[in-house]
């Protein structure tokens, strides 16, 4: 993990949190503090618009809140509405914004926001960040520990070029009145807007690895005194068979990085970059570790995404 760039925002939030949770507001009182906290962390250097308090405004709304094995979930969307056209607000564009402004908006700021949690302890805080250049699209989630004021990012596997709850919004809104919701190839779904078709990001899978991800996050990592043997056992059919995580997504290409994997290279991508964190202190020898373990030659496109992810610098 990383130190958090702003060393003020992470003392205030360690100095107050807690007194904060004493009080009978209790769990609406933390949701609110750790979305600020997150918004803070993730959006102060974007914006200019700041609250009384020096924190970026971005309203948003509670989706759902629930109970897990471990810790409880409760998840939030950033409206274009109450935002696009809000002078109070960090992200504030026009009074009258255009077609291009609408969508600008939905696809390059944060959607969806994750609180992982136990009642008024909050242990993980999730944002979903889409970063568009020019026709290629990246997600990663930004991950911060607000009880060590670090954070980290990790690639999303879930993805899209627009989310689904934006999706909906912009057809709620009815700012462009022939926008429609589009069946795409591999059983996907777009929004077709001011011409263009968008892939939708399903949130109820987004979800789903948000939920994977924070148990990973939260489960106490077991000691793993020899790596490579480590490796060698949990490569094929174990918990680094990134074949059988992956096996359960419908979609052909996962883009990363600015770079186009197919399923099977995008599974030796994130076994790349998963060995190095074991350990591994080369990408020579990783592959041979790969090719050792699979009995086989890596091609060049695998070879490549395996050295990709190696070299990855998020974590």
């Amino acid at each position: 993990m990383k130190d958090l760039s702003s060393k003020t925002a992470t003392s205030h939030m360690r100095k107050t949190l807690p007194a904060i949770l004493t009080n009978d507001t209790t769990q609406q009182t933390m949701k609110k503090i750790a979305l600020i906290l997150l918004t803070v962390i993730t959006l102060t250097n974007a914006f200019g618009q700041t609250d009384k308090n020096g924190n970026p405004v971005f309203n948003n709304e509670l989706i759902s809140e629930e109970k897990l094995d471990g810790f409880e979930l409760t998840s939030s969307y950033y409206t274009i509405d109450n935002n696009i056209q809000n002078k109070g607000s960090s992200v504030y564009v026009s009074d009258k914004p255009t077609l291009t402004d609408y969508l600008k908006f939905a696809r390059d700021l944060p959607s969806n926001f994750f609180i992982i949690h136990q009642g008024q302890n909050v242990m993980i805080m999730i944002m979903v960040i889409q970063k568009n250049e020019d026709s290629k699209t990246t997600l990663n989630y930004n991950i911060v520990n607000p009880n060590n004021g670090k954070s980290m990012q990790a690639p999303c596997n879930v993805w899209g070029e627009i989310s689904e709850k934006r999706a909906d919004e912009l057809l709620k809104l009815k700012v462009d009145t022939s926008a429609k919701i589009i069946d795409l190839p591999n059983n996907g779904k777009g929004l077709l807007f001011n011409g263009i078709a968008y892939r939708i990001q399903p949130y109820n899978k987004l979800k789903a690895e948000v939920i994977e991800l924070a148990k990973q996050l939260t489960t106490p990592e077991e000691e793993i005194k020899d790596p490579i043997e480590y490796i060698k056992k949990e490569t094929v059919g174990g918990k680094l068979d990134f074949n059988k995580v992956l096996d359960k997504e419908t979609q052909s290409l996962f883009l990363y990085d600015g770079v186009a994997y197919n399923k099977k290279d995008f599974a030796i991508y994130l076994w790349g970059k998963k060995v190095k964190m074991l350990g591994i202190s080369s990408s020579k020898k990783a592959t041979k570790l790969w090719e050792e373990i699979n009995d086989r030659t890596l091609t060049a496109p695998e070879k490549k995404a395996l050295v990709s992810g190696f070299d990855s610098k998020t974590k």
